[in-house]
């Protein structure tokens, strides 16, 4: 089994289901579905310069299962997925770099080169995944839905020391079947707590603080904690 990334150039932010279309097809040989890109050409030379190919000096450090599929105007990267920890990151990072946009077909997400990022974007980051910069609110949602004893926490983080954040079990402090939800608002002294049993709840919090980080979510019975 391998871990999968695709890498191409974009003029908008694609959606979820637009990017999975796009991957799709360039996976059934339809290269002309993105267009060519010096861009691209760059991105791959870094990574195989990081990363090389089996066949190439260094073989036995490839983490790719596969050869890359690249073309003018695209990367698959077939990777080992005991190396997608150290290597997706990594990928992820030299595809902003080069103003691209990186495809996760395993989470269904998006990661979107910083020319593509709104404003004061913020910071998914859960238990279990790789984060996201700038998620769009389907990715904050399916997030929090995958909240679970293995993948016990996620944290939405904006600027100016601004989050919201849950956790499940005991490692949260929350009781069997409840999410532990804290939120800061910039500073200790605006730093709240609550206790939900209803997942759709958390949902909603979390989409309220993506749309407008400046705000307490609302809904739910807040209680400031003790500096």
């Amino acid at each position: 089994m391998s871990f999968d990334l695709g890498v191409w150039s974009e003029e908008a932010r694609p959606s979820r289901a637009a990017a999975a279309e796009t991957l799709r097809r360039l996976c059934a040989g339809e290269s002309a579905v993105v267009r060519p890109a010096a861009a691209v050409r760059g991105f791959h030379a870094a990574l195989v310069a990081e990363f090389p190919e089996a066949g190439d000096a260094a073989d036995e450090s490839s983490p790719w299962s596969a050869g890359l599929d690249a073309g003018d105007g695209y990367v698959l990267m077939p990777m080992q997925w005991g190396r997608a920890a150290e290597v997706a990151p990594r990928v992820i990072e030299l595809a902003g770099q080069h103003g691209l946009v990186c495809f996760d077909p395993q989470a269904g997400v998006v990661h979107v080169p910083p020319a593509l990022r709104t404003a004061g974007a913020l910071e998914l980051q859960s238990c279990v995944g790789l984060p996201v910069s700038d998620p769009d609110l389907e990715t904050v949602e399916r997030a929090v839905r995958r909240v679970s004893a293995e993948n016990w926490f996620v944290i939405l983080e904006g600027q100016s020391g601004r989050f919201v954040q849950v956790g499940t079990g005991a490692r949260a402090g929350a009781a069997a079947g409840g999410y532990a939800v804290e939120h800061r608002d910039g500073s200790p002294e605006r730093h709240y707590r609550c206790v939900l049993q209803d997942r759709e709840q958390v949902v909603s919090v979390f989409t309220d603080f993506a749309r407008d980080p400046a705000s307490r979510p609302t809904g739910v019975a807040w209680e400031k904690l003790a500096l």
